[in-house]
């Protein structure tokens, strides 16, 4: 389908660029806002790409996160200093630095999550076995589809 510019493409692009805003801003409102401690959301998307996919380099980051290089080197001093990632040359090319995790990383990252697990099992409580189910279902669906625009 051509979603070029009719009127009726333009409304429908409209409506569903608010209506994502409104979820994501629901959802991490009511689902991942928690009390406690914050962390910065790109700190927890750097520790989680670092977590998942071992040690990166700086530029590989940002472009995974789509951040400008001098915005990711303002985060990864950010956990630097917090002891939470490692700057390490690249044993295979001396040029390139890597981001590392730290045991310190993976403790908050480990710390947070429990945090948000908590949180998160509190507001399921309050949902049907059902509700919990068409929650879980669109959030796959979202991702899945989402991801088909990379």
């Amino acid at each position: 389908m051509n979603y070029s510019h009719t009127n009726q493409q333009e409304k429908l692009a409209d409506t569903m660029i608010n209506d994502a805003y409104r979820a994501l801003h629901s959802l991490h409102r009511h689902l991942v806002n928690t009390s406690g401690p914050k962390l910065v959301h790109h700190h927890l998307a750097i520790l989680t790409m670092l977590e998942q996919d071992g040690p990166l380099s700086a530029s590989e980051l940002a472009s995974k996160l789509s951040l400008s290089k001098p915005q990711m080197t303002k985060f990864i001093d950010g956990l630097v200093a917090e002891k939470a990632v490692l700057r390490e040359d690249d044993p295979d090319d001396r040029r390139r630095v890597l981001i590392t995790l730290t045991k310190t990383g993976i403790s908050i990252l480990a710390d947070y999550r429990k945090m948000l697990r908590e949180n998160l099992l509190k507001k399921l409580n309050t949902l049907t076995p059902e509700q919990v189910s068409s929650l879980t279902k669109a959030l796959e669906q979202i991702i899945s589809i989402s991801q088909q625009f990379v």
